[in-house]
């Protein structure tokens, strides 16, 4: 079994900055023959703030030369009241990223593993559905097959026990509670994007890794969390109990940087945000 991954395409309905990126990865696309495509998160450049943006993605997905599953990203639903209070995760966004793209969080079984789509930006929230994903989570893990997850957040940078890491990643609680989990399960896979950044780490038997965006890379604001800050996709090749993972920068790409737009894109909030 081959699966595509791709990440972080950032699709807007109004701001056409990537859009180059984001067709030099889809005309790549159409030349392949996965099994599967899993996107994992920020298929919007702002769907958490503007639903069209979520459509926009939406229609991106349509006539890919594979089944398509998604799971969502920050920019999708929103984040923890820490990280984002002025789009927190809550029912409304949920909803509209479930119109538009589909479930949140899914199980899917082929070639002899079992694909787990996690919806991380639930974890560290509170809202009644963190609770009820970890529920349905640990149910899907029961299982003697080998399993590969997929989630938008990393569950850390470089160690399981490091403090909090802010915005980059799931925060400890959580976190601690996901691998307890993820301890009862043949794992092998936990692949996620979020940071921009192509990274392979083997850890206490687990592939970890970061997929790269395919839309823009971070220059300046963002620290620095090793890896490669290049734009790219991930091809996973599923084999008996492992996978093979190689990146690959399709053709046409541009290493167009979010620095000069963010200003546009993300505006900082104003105190009236952050204070509701």
């Amino acid at each position: 079994m081959r699966i595509i991954q791709i990440s972080d395409t950032h699709i807007s309905a109004a701001h056409p900055f990537f859009d180059a990126n984001i067709a030099a990865v889809r005309a790549w696309l159409a030349a392949q023959q996965p099994d599967l495509i899993v996107i994992t998160g920020d298929l919007a450049m702002d769907g958490a703030g503007d639903a069209a943006d979520l459509a926009a993605a939406a229609a991106w997905t349509q006539g890919l030369p594979a089944p398509v599953l998604c799971v969502p990203g920050n920019h999708d639903v929103g984040d923890t009241a820490a990280i984002k209070p002025s789009q927190t995760v809550d029912d409304a966004r949920l909803a509209a990223y479930r119109a538009h793209l589909g479930p949140d969080r899914w199980q899917h079984d082929q070639a002899g593993w079992r694909l787990i789509g996690l919806n991380a930006m639930l974890l560290g929230t509170g809202h009644a559905e963190e609770e009820a994903q970890f529920a349905w989570l640990e149910a899907a893990l029961a299982t003697e097959a080998p399993v590969a997850l997929f989630l938008h957040k990393p569950l850390f940078i470089d160690d399981p026990a490091e403090p909090p890491r802010g915005y980059w990643t799931v925060t400890p609680a959580p976190r601690m509670r996901l691998l307890a989990l993820i301890a009862t399960a043949r794992v092998r896979l936990i692949a996620s994007g979020h940071l921009h950044i192509h990274r392979e780490l083997h850890h206490d038997g687990i592939d970890h890794v970061w997929c790269p965006a395919a839309s823009f890379v971070c220059g300046d604001s963002q620290e620095d969390l090793g890896g490669a800050r290049r734009l790219g996709a991930l091809i996973h090749d599923f084999g008996v109990d492992r996978v093979a993972t190689r990146f690959v920068r399709p053709e046409g790409l541009e290493d167009l940087t979010i620095e000069p737009v963010q200003h546009i894109l993300y505006p900082r909030p104003t105190m009236a945000d952050v204070e509701g």
